[in-house]
């Protein structure tokens, strides 16, 4: 097939498209391309996930089951665990997860897979496009010579290849993957043009800049400038802490400044798929170039303390009761990375949950979108949020800030609420400590001297 026919394909969105990953990134942008037309299918190993879709069932949260029933009835969308659907793809979308190494170094063997597995299927005129976050470089100099030795074709020549990646915020009711700007690089003018026709049908703007280099760091800066803000607040609530200051209202002063200024909140740390992984390959990169990194490490250090400062001041509030923390029952309400999604990767709740059991008390937990979870090894099932748990508990600590939950009557039955989310509007009652809010206001005598 030529650049010329995958064209005429795209304007007629008859190009069939191969989305390979059927996670949280790709999943939705699978839905996207099938509402816009394309005939789509989904590649994925994991043939539990596959079965789902092809039953109408969404293995994500932030895809409804509703919209794949949809596209299923219009046989707009289909999945596979079967790579021969890539021979008859006029496009291949990677959406493949790049978590981290034990050892906090970037892992791109998934990419890796998927490069190979595409490869094998590869045809002239053929456009891929890879969409997981990745170090810079990747698209040109590690993947586009994979492709090149599996399938004996030339990147640029035979076949498009650019680099588009994902923005998915899961949970973000304002912006999803339709209204959210899509970035495109091509390792040629044609394949960033083609790239750019094929997200036009389901993408309200498409950014098209100079080089696969340009929106891979791209991503990794925008994700990096959060990652180093949360640090930043993070480390001021540990400031605020010692001055007697409330952050919450110091940010909300700060926040009035109608320019230059990002209001970030103090939390109990970093989580999910993006921010405190996306900032590590840029590190990665600047070390293996020679290039001091300062602030990313140091961004590292603060958010990797805030789950110990969290059961500091669990351990400082029992011990104000007249109670221990290893001869105590605590029950953490919430442990996803962020509120209303179904996601613990990387969460800073379940290094909390971690931390305490580290501590020796005896360790529940409640979420209502976590049955089960992994922990010490184990796997431990979550328990109702009722009057008999939080009166069993010697501490409950509310972590996750889930809209569902009840968050006056675990105030009215618990002996002791450790509360690290409602700053803004503190929880006021004789048993809460709001982590950072102090007890008293009162600056320091060396400060009022």
């Amino acid at each position: 097939m030529s650049e010329k026919s995958l064209e005429r394909k795209l304007r007629a969105r008859t190009a069939r498209v191969a989305i390979v990953g059927l996670g949280y990134a790709g999943l939705p942008m699978a839905v996207e391309f099938a509402r816009a037309g394309f005939p789509s299918v989904g590649f994925d190993v994991d043939a539990v996930r596959v079965s789902q879709v092809q039953r109408g069932r969404s293995p994500v949260s932030n895809v409804a089951d509703a919209e794949i029933q949809a596209l299923r009835e219009l046989r707009q969308l289909e999945a596979s665990t079967d790579p021969a659907v890539l021979d008859e793809a006029d496009v291949a979308v990677i959406c493949v997860p790049t978590p981290l190494r034990p050892d906090g170094s970037p892992d791109l063997h998934f990419v890796d897979a998927a490069g190979a597995t595409i490869g094998e299927h590869l045809h002239p005129g053929m456009l891929v496009v890879l969409q997981s976050t990745c170090s810079p470089g990747t698209t040109s100099s590690r993947l586009a010579p994979l492709l090149e030795r599996t399938s004996g074709l030339r990147a640029g020549d035979d076949f498009l290849l650019v680099f588009a990646p994902e923005r998915i915020d899961p949970g973000n009711t304002r912006f999803g993957v339709k209204n959210t700007p899509k970035l495109v690089g091509g390792i040629s003018p044609e394949s960033t043009l083609l790239a750019c026709l094929l997200y036009e049908a389901c993408i309200d703007e498409v950014v098209p800049v100079s080089s696969p280099a340009i929106a891979e760091l791209a991503k990794l800066v925008e994700n990096t400038f959060r990652f180093i803000n949360i640090s930043f607040v993070n480390e001021m609530a540990l400031l605020c802490d010692r001055l007697g200051v409330n952050v919450w209202e110091v940010i909300e002063a700060a926040k009035t400044k109608p320019f230059a200024f990002m209001p970030h909140y103090p939390s109990p740390g970093v989580g999910g798929h993006c921010i405190p992984v996306v900032p590590q390959y840029l590190d990665a990169t600047a070390r293996e170039l020679g290039v001091s990194s300062e602030l990313i490490p140091a961004a590292n250090r603060i958010n990797a303390a805030m789950p110990r400062l969290v059961v500091d001041k669990l351990e400082q509030a029992l011990a104000a009761a007249g109670k221990r923390l290893p001869d105590a029952s605590v029950l953490l309400v919430g442990v996803t990375y962020k509120p209303d999604i179904a996601d613990v990767r990387e969460s800073a709740a379940v290094r909390v949950f971690d931390e305490v059991l580290a501590r020796g008390a005896r360790v529940a937990y409640h979420d209502p979108l976590i049955p089960s979870l992994s922990v010490a090894g184990g796997t431990v099932s979550s328990v109702p949020l009722d009057a008999a748990q939080l009166g069993a508990a010697d501490a409950v600590v509310l972590l996750t800030p889930h809209s569902g939950i009840d968050y006056d009557a675990v105030v009215r039955q618990a002996a002791l609420v450790i509360d690290t989310h409602s700053g803004l509007r503190p929880r006021e009652a004789p048993n809460v400590v709001n982590v950072w809010v102090p007890a008293t206001a009162a600056l320091p005598a060396v400060l009022t001297s």
